[in-house]
């Protein structure tokens, strides 16, 4: 039997309800992180990181020692713990880092081992999440360029067609991989005792996947960033290509019978179309043609994944 898939502080919930609980937990974190600044003054790198390791470590313990059916207080006191704790490693592990690459580098490296480490569904959850997107900004920042640490625009104007597809296949292309995968061992790591490590991780990359854009689409595409549309350059496809990638989200949410997380991936999917819309600076004519052909494939996915409906 794997030890990392032995215990389990969260039964299953509905997607509303974790994500309710994953919010206030994050509130909570905050909270704590804010209590342990003032009343600890971590200012030097060593002093948070020291800090940060008993959070991990008190939430590591309470995850352990939480029982299925026990009241969720101490999960949440736990998962609360957990995020303050992040919050300082993660500085510890970049103070005097510059730029957005090293601190999403840091945080793909802390996520990802506290995906493994921390016995709770919920929190492998978040935590692959938030893995996923340290990887999508540490890879896109560091192939384009980072807004206020480059000339504006130029970063994104040199990225080539090319370079834009290959840079969302190389960010998303292993996720999709994983949650096929995934989808199709589901009896073999389920029967082997893996279900309570691998599927909160799998739910984590199917949201990752589903909101993969709105998460690591270059900010000079927003209005606040600059002139809109008209600086996003070819990596306005990000959002174009993410739609596709919450379908793909989809059927993996369908193929896992996810019905919760079914319902998000519908929800980003227009919700990236929307967003390539706006960022795409390009004729109205264009554009509509874009929508068209994004509505064929989406009909498409439809048809598709009733066919694998059971009789």
């Amino acid at each position: 039997m794997n030890p990392l898939a032995t215990r389990s502080a969260a039964p299953d919930r509905p997607l509303a309800i974790g994500l309710l609980l994953g919010v206030s937990g994050w509130a909570a974190g905050l909270f704590v992180l804010f209590f342990v600044v003032l009343l600890f003054r971590p200012d030097s790198a060593g002093q948070a990181a020291l800090s940060g390791a008993i959070l991990l470590a008190a939430a590591w313990a309470l995850f352990m020692a939480a029982r299925e059916g026990e009241p969720v207080f101490v999960a949440q006191l736990a998962l609360a713990l957990s995020i303050a704790g992040q919050c300082l490693a993660l500085y510890a592990m970049t103070k005097g880092s510059h730029g957005i690459a090293p601190v999403a580098g840091a945080a793909l490296a802390l996520q990802s081992a506290l995906a493994l480490a921390m016995p709770n569904r919920l929190h492998r959850t978040l935590t692959t999440l938030f893995a996923t997107i340290a990887w999508a900004l540490t890879l896109r920042f560091a192939l384009f360029g980072e807004p206020g640490y480059t000339t504006r625009g130029d970063a994104v104007h040199a990225a080539s067609l090319a370079a834009a597809l290959g840079g969302w296949l190389l960010a998303w292309g292993p996720v999709a991989a994983a949650l096929w995968w995934a989808a199709r061992k589901e009896s073999g790591w389920v029967s082997g005792g893996w279900e309570t490590l691998t599927r909160p991780i799998v739910d984590g990359l199917i949201v990752g996947l589903a909101v993969a854009t709105l998460a690591s689409q270059p900010f000079e595409s927003f209005g606040w960033f600059g002139d809109g549309g008209a600086d996003a350059g070819n990596l306005a496809l990000w959002p174009l290509l993410s739609a596709l990638g919450a379908l793909g989200a989809l059927a993996a949410a369908f193929a896992l019978r996810r019905s919760g997380l079914m319902v998000l991936c519908a929800v980003a999917a227009p919700l990236h179309v929307a967003h390539f819309y706006y960022a795409l600076g390009t004729s109205l004519l264009v554009k509509s043609l874009l929508m068209l052909a994004m509505g064929a494939a989406s009909l498409a996915a439809a048809r598709f994944l009733r066919s694998k409906e059971p009789a």
